[in-house]
């Protein structure tokens, strides 16, 4: 029973109250960032796609079992057409099974979005999340991986890899060359997940090669770089206005990373990012725009137009549908398990997550 903590909501409510209140939202002015702006819906025909991206995982005693999906959804005169790729496997133990998975989905995210850009004449793809937090994340091995061996992988199985992704087959294309990375390091899985990162990073700056075309949405965000107050930039808007409007747009260069990228670091470096927030309806959530450009205040409003026409209650219906589709449940986790065979075995052997 959970009454001590309902007591404990009784006897604290006004303190925390107090707390909120302190927080101090009005204390920061967002009147010069942001505009309040009615958007008008784009009488223009344009072709908007949108792509999401799902990842779950099942803890065995010996190995994790785990699954991949990734969806893609255009409106065509022939009604909605979609792309979909995935993939279940199974990944030993080891402490960077989550970022190891974690970029597993990036790639068929991203896979799935070129596969999308070959078939159809797209317009705009709308990116569920940051592209650009995924970008300039460093990678959780580049630290301990000795420079000699990053080197020895960069000469003799990034050519491969590249030669490889010249396929528009959605797959972790390099594990295909699993086989000889663990018979040259003695199966040590961290120059494999280096060379999982560097197709990570190919795969991404080939969709950013769209440009204009891409336009990634958060429906959350802790970002505070417009205020560099304790209070997310999102939120502080979110009190501000409740109308449809904008911030005025920050731009981004990638060149201020500090590190260098492994591959197309000349490419990935000129990247500028515009970033801004907006509200496409009065009363409904804020959303966070990245576009891996420069655009304009007037780029911007065009752009809100083109997705306005195909939203409801504030938020692109096509990129919500991809997320509702491609979410992978507990329950398909355990239906997944059960056509493999896994759970014929004893329940010892399962580690209840």
């Amino acid at each position: 029973m959970l009454d001590s903590l309902y007591e404990k909501a009784l006897k604290k409510r006004d303190d925390i109250q107090q707390k909120v209140e302190e927080i101090g939202y009005s204390q920061v002015d967002a009147s010069r960032q942001w505009v309040d702006h009615p958007l008008e819906e784009n009488t223009q025909e344009v072709s908007i796609a949108a792509g999401d991206g799902s990842i779950n995982k099942r803890k065995f005693l010996p190995f994790i079992f785990y699954a991949i999906d990734a969806e893609g959804i255009i409106h065509t005169p022939r009604g909605l057409e979609r792309i979909e790729s995935s993939e279940i496997d199974i990944i030993s133990h080891h402490k960077y099974v989550d970022d190891r998975l974690r970029s597993y989905m990036g790639i068929f995210e991203v896979k799935n979005a070129l596969r999308m850009f070959a078939e159809y004449d797209v317009d705009l793809f709308l990116f569920d999340g940051s592209i650009l937090g995924n970008l300039i994340r460093p990678f959780p091995i580049e630290r301990e991986l000795k420079e000699q061996v990053k080197e020895r992988i960069r000469g003799k199985y990034l050519p491969i890899l590249e030669e490889e992704l010249r396929s528009s087959y959605v797959e972790i294309t390099s594990s295909k060359l699993e086989d000889l990375i663990a018979s040259e390091f003695k199966d040590n899985p961290e120059p494999m997940i280096y060379l999982e990162n560097l197709e990570n990073l190919l795969v991404i700056s080939t969709l950013m090669e769209q440009k204009q075309k891409i336009v990634a949405i958060s429906k959350t965000s802790t970002s505070t770089e417009y205020f560099g107050s304790k209070i997310p930039d999102m939120a502080i808007f979110d009190m501000h206005s409740k109308k449809q409007g904008y911030s005025q747009p920050r731009h981004s260069n990638v060149s201020g990373v500090k590190r260098d990228f492994p591959v197309r670091n000349d490419f990935l470096k000129s990247l500028i990012f515009t970033i801004f927030y907006a509200r496409l309806e009065d009363h409904k959530n804020i959303l966070k725009f990245e576009l891996p450009y420069y655009a304009t205040e007037e780029d911007i409003k065009e752009l809100l137009k083109s997705i306005k026409k195909i939203s409801a209650e504030g938020y692109p219906l096509l990129l919500k549908k991809a997320h509702n589709d491609v979410v992978i449940r507990k329950n398909d986790l355990m239906n997944l398990s059960k056509i493999i065979g896994f759970l014929e075995k004893s329940g010892r052997e399962m580690l209840n997550e």
